[in-house]
């Protein structure tokens, strides 16, 4: 049995006409991905590489030029195929003259949840995101992360299966966002698909298990999370406690060293040479403190692919 996908873009196409004139300008070009139910998948690209677009493309809150995008198998422009979807905007706008009950109350309705579960629906929610004690506070008297709380709060109130998230990490503090880490892997061991544009590369690294990278219009690749290809090579690193005896034969061997309160960490090309200056330290009985690849990291991948010349793939 062939596992049905949360979500599927088939060479989707979008161009929107320009200030001034009837010409269309492309904004997304032949856009293809899939991403399996119970994946977290981050979307990433620079700023205007049309994240946002897609994203709108998906909830049909704009009509491709050309292209299919299912959501569980369905046409994303029926309405069923969306009732299974929880989305949080990048600039969320809500009633301010609302209070966070009353606006939870709203879009629990708008999402179909029974008269009779609304209230334990919205109470979860809002317990989730840590904003509970301000449910009768006016939307208007919220800081910019209180509202981001909250618009993760409707986002999840009717527990979707699909949560699609724009930024969602915007105007959090530390704590808030290592609350909302933890949030977003709880609903992923739960089941709950997400497809997940940020800037934060840490957070997409830590939280997902594929990524997209697109560069003005075009995706640029797909990448498992652990096995991103780059140019960069992986480089090794050796810290040992002080500068010792032995401390110039290791430093022959490195591509550089650098000496910090009461550590030397080098630096080496390759795995061979940090070895042999690791059986060095040994035997000049230098403590070492940790030695460890450098692998590329996601956001070597990102920047590299930006900065690529040209506009293909």
């Amino acid at each position: 049995m062939v596992e049905t996908l949360a979500l599927e873009l088939q060479d989707v196409c979008y161009a929107y006409l320009g200030n001034w004139s009837f010409k269309r300008k492309p904004a997304l070009n032949n856009i293809s991905l899939q991403v399996s139910r119970g994946e977290s998948f981050g979307f990433l690209g620079h700023n205007g590489a049309g994240k946002t677009t897609t994203i709108k493309c998906i909830l049909d809150l704009v009509r491709p030029t050309s292209g299919k995008i299912k959501l569980f198998d369905q046409n994303s422009r029926e309405t069923t195929a969306r009732t299974s979807v929880g989305y949080l905007p990048e600039q969320p706008y809500f009633y301010d003259n609302l209070t966070v009950h009353e606006l939870m109350a709203l879009y629990g309705t708008l999402a179909g949840i029974p008269a009779s579960s609304l209230q334990a629906s919205i109470a979860k929610a809002l317990d989730r995101v840590r904003v509970a004690s301000r449910s009768k506070s006016p939307m208007r008297s919220l800081s910019k992360g209180l509202m981001q709380r909250v618009a993760m709060a409707q986002a999840i109130v009717a527990e979707p299966k699909l949560l699609i998230l724009d930024e969602p990490f915007s105007g959090l503090d530390p704590i808030g966002r290592r609350e909302f880490r933890e949030l977003l892997i709880e609903l992923k061991h739960s089941g709950t698909t997400i497809f997940m544009s940020s800037h934060i590369l840490g957070d997409v690294e830590f939280l997902c298990d594929r990524v997209s990278i697109m560069v003005h219009g075009q995706l640029r690749g797909v990448y498992k999370v652990g096995e991103l290809p780059s140019s960069k090579a992986t480089t090794y690193e050796l810290v040992v406690s002080g500068v010792g005896s032995g401390s110039q034969s290791i430093g022959a061997l490195a591509q550089s060293c650098h000496v910090r309160d009461s550590s030397t960490r080098y630096s080496f090309g390759d795995r061979a040479a940090a070895e042999s200056a690791m059986k060095l330290a040994l035997e000049n009985g230098v403590a070492i403190q940790s030695f460890e690849a450098q692998r590329p990291s996601l956001e070597d991948l990102f920047i590299e692919l930006v900065e690529q010349p040209g506009d293909g793939k």
